[in-house]
């Protein structure tokens, strides 16, 4: 699926999901996934092998990028509830993705958010678009921030590496853990795990989001100065992993 100034292009290198040179004015996503909608097919156990390496250096890059298993928990005119997500993650300035006030939140970060399962519901387009605004106000943001604490469970940490040359990733999802492991190093665990079911989904955008207790909630779309990529060159998910 692509949006906006975005595009997927093979070569014999690998699947390049691709943004090209744009204003910020539109939103703009090439993007992967097998869930058409909502239809998510994925619970534990199951691994997730990537082989994958992006077009520039770390602080080079904008918008979001990233691979990995979520509910889409936040869809305008379609789905809205409480995200659930595996996935390696990067998000460059100005987001800050961080429920715990001592992480940066951004940059390229092995990530996992549990939500309760099951509150998801319909909602137009127009009435998304004015809860956002609605939650952008700073004091109704850092209050919808306070709630969410209290019924999920996030860690994320930062992954200090040379994203522009090609690195195999993993995830192993298992129904009361995670693990992340770079070149076969685990990098990250985490104690608990969502229950699925979710999406894989690969993607590069040009959004930014900013969920800050201090701060509140908010988001938009950054100009792209040059065509950025994230390139894809092996993809294997196995149940039972």
């Amino acid at each position: 699926m692509t949006m906006g100034a975005a595009e997927i292009i093979e070569d014999a290198e690998a699947l390049w999901l691709r943004l090209r040179p744009g204003s910020g004015e539109r939103y703009a996503n090439a993007q992967l996934d097998d869930y058409g909608g909502s239809r998510f097919v994925w619970k534990p156990p199951v691994r997730l092998q990537v082989e994958a390496r992006f077009s520039h250096p770390i602080e080079a890059l904008v918008g979001t990028a990233g691979f990995g298993f979520w509910n889409a928990g936040a869809a305008p005119g379609a789905i809205m509830g409480l995200p659930s997500a595996v996935w390696f993650f990067f998000a460059s300035p100005p987001s800050r993705i961080a429920l715990d006030p001592s992480d940066p939140g951004r940059g390229w970060l092995a990530m996992v958010w549990r939500s309760p399962k099951g509150w998801r519901v319909p909602i137009p387009a127009a009435a998304a678009r004015a809860l956002q605004r609605l939650l952008e106000h700073p004091w109704l943001g850092r209050m919808a921030i306070a709630v969410g604490q209290q019924w999920m469970a996030v860690s994320q940490r930062s992954i200090p590496l040379d994203l522009t040359q090609w690195h195999r990733y993993s995830i192993q999802w298992h129904q009361k853990k995670v693990t992340f492991e770079v070149d076969g190093k685990e990098i990250h665990r985490t104690p608990f795990a969502p229950a699925g079911p979710l999406g894989f989904v690969a993607w590069i955008d040009n959004q930014f989001l900013v969920v800050d207790p201090s701060t509140g909630l908010s988001g938009g779309l950054l100009p792209v100065p040059a065509a950025q990529a994230l390139a894809l060159r092996q993809v294997e998910i196995e149940a039972g992993g």
